[in-house]
C-alpha cells in the first residue's frame, strides 16, 4: 500500500492588481461563488508596487527575500510604495479550481523546474520555502508569504469566525510574483479602465484612500 499522499496546504489568495475588484474576480473564478468574496485588507510590508514593463501590476518584495533580477539595479530603483512602505491588497478564499483558473489569467508556469532548497534572498535566508518551482517561460511565478491583517471583512463570515483564522493578525498568503520584469513602466491601454474599476472598488472596502491615489494613481491614468 502507498502511503497516504500530504494534502497540499490551501493559502488565502492575496491580490493587488485588477482583481482588487471583487466584480472582476467574479466573472475569472466560476467554480464557486465564495472564491470571488473579499474576506479581509491585508499588508505586505516593505513591498513595493508598480508597473512592470509587461504593462501590468508588479510586486517587488523586500531586500531578504529578492532573488535574481529583483536584486539587480533595475529592481533596486523600484521607489518605496507610500509613507507606508508597503503593499495593500484583498485577500479571497478560492477553491482549488479558482486558483487553477487564476493560474492560467497569471501565466503560471507548471512545468518549470521544482526548487530544491529552501530560497535565500540577498539577505537573510527565509525561514519557509516562498516559492515551489522556478518562474520558467511563465509571466508570474506562486510565492507564500506572510501578510498582516489590517482588518476583516463582512464577507470573512462565520467561516472564518470558526476556523484556524480566528483572531490572527498574521497569515501565509499567496502572491503572484513576477521575478523577471523589474523594470518600472506604464499600463497597457486595456489595463487602465480595470485598473479604475479596482481602485474604486477596494477603496469602497476601506483599503486606505490615500495610499491608493499616491502608489496606484502613480501608474494608472483616471479613467472615464
Amino acid at each position: 500500500m502507498h502511503p497516504p499522499q500530504k494534502q497540499k496546504k490551501k493559502h488565502l489568495y492575496f491580490a493587488y492588481g485588477s482583481n482588487l475588484s471583487p466584480t472582476q474576480m467574479s466573472t475569472r473564478c466560476t467554480s464557486s461563488p465564495k472564491s470571488s468574496i473579499p474576506l479581509a485588507i491585508a499588508f505586505l510590508p516593505k513591498w513595493r508596487w508598480f508597473i512592470c514593463t509587461a504593462g501590468y501590476a508588479n510586486v517587488l518584495p523586500p531586500t531578504n527575500l529578492r532573488i535574481n533580477k529583483q536584486s539587480s539595479e533595475e529592481g533596486t530603483s523600484v521607489s518605496q510604495s507610500g509613507v507606508q512602505d508597503g503593499v495593500y491588497g484583498i485577500l479571497y478564499d478560492m477553491h482549488p479550481d479558482d486558483e487553477r483558473i487564476l493560474d492560467g489569467y497569471e501565466g503560471v508556469d507548471h512545468s518549470a523546474p521544482r526548487i530544491s532548497s529552501r530560497c535565500e534572498g540577498e539577505g537573510e535566508s527565509t525561514t519557509f520555502r516562498i516559492r515551489e518551482r522556478e518562474q520558467g517561460g511563465g509571466d508570474y511565478n506562486k510565492w507564500v508569504c506572510t501578510a498582516f491583517i489590517e482588518r476583516w471583512l463582512d464577507g470573512a463570515g462565520e467561516e472564518v469566525k470558526k476556523s484556524h483564522l480566528k483572531g490572527k493578525r498574521e497569515v501565509d498568503v499567496l502572491v503572484y510574483v513576477d521575478e523577471e520584469r523589474v523594470v518600472v513602466s506604464g499600463p497597457k491601454d486595456e489595463y487602465v479602465p480595470r485598473m479604475n474599476r479596482a481602485m474604486r472598488e477596494c477603496v469602497g472596502l476601506g483599503v486606505d484612500a490615500k495610499w491608493v491615489k499616491d502608489v496606484i494613481g502613480g501608474f494608472i491614468p483616471e479613467y472615464p
